[in-house]
């Protein structure tokens, strides 16, 4: 069954605003032009007393993915206005009249969407963008002219599918039949996942599910002193896989980005936490996400972006999961995995 989408603008809305907001002058030198949405305004059998008609017509609505971690998109609509008004010799009289006429309405509807660039419902910003007037079809009883706008709605979220989420609300036992450990012994303890004893690169990875490449990882970490505690992605062995970590070296904070390749560990970066207005205090829950788009690697702690690069180490590797390095008191909660568009 089709899912039915509305329309991205109800043109009726633009029409309100525009209606609502005419100032036809003093004397009605200005009159309100007829808005419509429909070709019906191009054609010369108009009735005699409309001496202006605006023909409201969407174009291509665009979406772009901005900020970070890509969960938001930049929507732009482009809105053309048809504007035609009466010529001289159409007999009309009184206010609006005259090629006149065709720029005193372009200046209107440019001063109704300055004045009003914050007040449409669901979009951000109206912008004015141009104005053309259109010589080889005034011709006939009309003056004829093109506006252009365009709407902008920059934090519309984007359409994400949730993969995978564990949050470990479960009695205390193994970690689960959705995890394989690769090194160390996994656990939830009061409803939170932990690595049972000490293991150096201990980690587990979420095998529940096929996952892909290019997804968004999320997971809750409840802080602890000494910690080295994260998630390991795009794995391809013991020896070959990415980790990004929150790690407590004798009170200095860290966030550290590591390919371990071979089984050397190779790091790619470290942002000191306390250098910043940003750290955490051990016992803090503190959330740590991981995008991965292709060879695009971003790192963000409590929705702080810290880490951005390109790097195709394993980049077409399919496995993710958790980290610790032989740290049995970090606390993991709220694993999640989404796609958004992601590429296998």
């Amino acid at each position: 069954m089709a899912v039915y989408v509305a329309e991205p603008l109800n043109m009726s809305d633009l029409e309100t605003l525009f209606t609502d907001n005419w100032d036809t002058r003093t004397n009605g030198e200005i009159p309100v032009p007829l808005f419509a949405q429909s070709d019906q305004t191009r054609f010369e059998t108009i009735a005699d007393s409309v001496v202006s008609a605006v023909n409201i017509q969407a174009e291509e609505l665009s979406e772009e993915y901005v900020g970070y971690p890509l969960q938001h998109v930049s929507r732009r609509l482009p809105v053309l206005l048809d504007i035609w008004t009466r010529r001289e010799s159409a007999g009309a009289t009184g206010g609006g009249i005259g090629r006149q006429y065709l720029h005193d309405v372009k200046q209107e509807i440019r001063r109704i969407c300055f004045a009003n660039k914050f007040s449409l419902t669901n979009w951000h910003v109206i912008r004015y963008k141009s104005f053309k007037e259109i010589f080889e079809d005034s011709a006939g009883i009309r003056h004829h002219g093109q506006i252009r706008i365009e709407l902008e709605q920059s934090t519309e979220d984007a359409p994400v599918s949730e993969i995978v989420t564990d949050d470990f609300n479960r009695s205390d036992a193994a970690i689960g039949a959705n995890w394989t450990d690769v090194a160390g012994t996994w656990e939830v303890v009061s409803n939170k996942a932990a690595l049972q004893s000490a293991t150096a690169n201990a980690h587990t990875r979420y095998t529940g599910s096929t996952l892909k490449s290019s997804v968004r990882l999320q997971v809750d970490l409840v802080t602890a002193a000494s910690m080295d505690a994260g998630l390991v992605f795009r794995w391809a062995d013991s020896s070959n896989y990415w980790r990004a970590v929150l790690v407590d070296e004798a009170g200095t904070k860290y966030v550290r980005v590591i390919a371990r390749v071979g089984g050397v560990d190779s790091k790619r970066f470290e942002y000191l936490a306390g250098s910043t207005a940003f750290t955490w205090t051990d016992g803090d829950q503190v959330e740590l996400v991981v995008n991965m788009q292709q060879a695009l690697l971003e790192v963000s702690v409590n929705g702080a972006l810290v880490f951005s690069r390109e790097d195709t180490f394993e980049q077409a590797e399919t496995d993710h999961g958790m980290y610790s390095g032989s740290d049995q008191n970090t606390r993991f909660e709220n694993f999640r995995v989404d796609e958004a568009g992601g590429h296998q």
